[in-house]
């Protein structure tokens, strides 16, 4: 299961900066399918020859497949059904991967998994990012990944590890990855993933009936460090006023592209169900660049898929919050990734697209649906990170 997540991951994540699938073949773009489908494959081959089976709910796939209908029918009458539905069939292939090995294993290892293969493709490119010179904010070198994406790679299993170190469910080797990861995600400086994960631990601590007296005097300890680190050194300051803090305030680059979405006429075609996953930028006027990129995955799905798509996509997200409300077995987890992940959607792309932000959504929303929750689902019995016990 590992290598199938690895690979899954390696494919998505961004092989090429500033480069936007638009249809056509090219090496980059056989290779990564040729990876997706393998994975899948894979994933397919572990279904027919595990004879242990767990039951998979159906309705993260059925708000899927409504979403990626709109893009498609939105893509045919924009003339752009090739790239779109490309796009459109890699997605599904990430579904289905994830689906075919929630199939097999329980949620605790199937995320496991996944949190395993995004450090280890994290880790790998920044480092390799650092021993190639790298400078200013941490980016990546093999693969050449953004600090956002770094950002995202490293932040969802450091969440992980930070849940299981609250409740002192911990090795001495989980605590440095914890910190490894940790320092990727603030070396990053991706101030809407710091804002996205400062409020996931916020609500982690608050959702936790109780802490273990380890957990407790370990933050005493590590308060007077943390008080140091904020208030009497250049961290914070150089993250909130680096070079681009003028965007950050303001958010005019960005809602240059948002208004001309926001605004598309409510009798066209395209403000209820768009132009297809393709669709990247917008043209803009009264500026010194004709095209602007989205920078937020709910205009993105504006743009995408339109009202009706939208629509689909915030029922899908908001069921995924109820459930995991509901749940007291698993919303001490779920609710910081889950916020993490949407506070991310708000500034960057990706909720609904071929990428990680969408792998790991998905994830979590099968794990949320009844019959994931019903069997194997023991989050709170005693247990080390990875051995997790689980019903069979």
């Amino acid at each position: 299961m590992y290598g199938i997540w690895i690979v899954t991951v390696s494919c998505v994540v961004a092989w090429r900066q500033g480069a936007f699938y638009t249809g056509g073949l090219d090496p980059v773009v056989i290779i990564k399918a040729l990876l997706q489908a393998g994975a899948m494959c894979w994933a397919l081959t572990i279904c027919l020859v595990y004879k242990n089976k767990y039951p998979v709910g159906a309705k993260s796939l059925g708000s899927l497949l409504a979403i990626l209908a709109v893009s498609v029918v939105g893509a045919l009458a924009e003339g752009n059904l090739s790239a779109s539905a490309v796009i459109a069939v890699r997605v599904m292939m990430m579904a289905l991967t994830a689906m075919l090995l929630m199939s097999r294993y329980s949620a605790q290892r199937v995320l496991l998994g996944l949190c395993t293969a995004l450090a280890l493709v994290g880790i790998f490119s920044a480092v390799t990012g650092l021993a190639l010179g790298g400078e200013g904010r941490l980016a990546g070198g093999i693969p050449p990944l953004s600090p956002n994406e770094i950002a995202l790679l490293t932040g969802v299993p450091a969440l992980v590890l930070l849940h299981e170190a609250l409740r002192a469910r911990v090795h001495w080797w989980h605590i440095i990855a914890l910190i490894v990861l940790a320092g990727g995600l603030l070396l990053s400086e991706s101030r809407t993933a710091l804002i996205g994960a400062a409020c996931a631990a916020g609500l982690m601590v608050l959702l936790m009936r109780r802490l273990p007296i380890q957990t407790v005097s370990a933050a005493l300890l590590l308060a007077p460090g943390l008080f140091f680190v904020v208030f009497f050194t250049p961290v914070v300051q150089s993250i909130v006023t680096r070079e681009d803090s003028a965007s950050f305030l303001t958010l005019n680059s960005r809602t240059i592209s948002w208004s001309v979405v926001l605004n598309l006429p409510m009798d066209s075609w395209q403000r209820w169900i768009g132009e297809g996953l393709s669709m990247k930028t917008i043209a803009v006027e009264g500026q010194y660049w004709d095209e602007q990129v989205f920078d937020s995955s709910w205009i993105s799905l504006l743009a995408q898929t339109g009202v009706i798509g939208a629509a689909i996509a915030l029922f899908w997200v908001l069921s995924c919050v109820f459930a995991a409300l509901k749940s007291k077995k698993l919303r001490s987890l779920f609710i910081p990734l889950l916020a993490f992940v949407l506070v991310r959607s708000t500034m960057e792309n990706g909720l609904i697209d071929a990428g990680v932000t969408f792998l790991v959504f998905f994830t979590l929303s099968l794990s949320l649906e009844p019959p994931s929750r019903s069997v194997g689902c023991d989050w709170d019995r005693d247990g080390h990170f990875g051995v997790w016990p689980t019903r069979t």
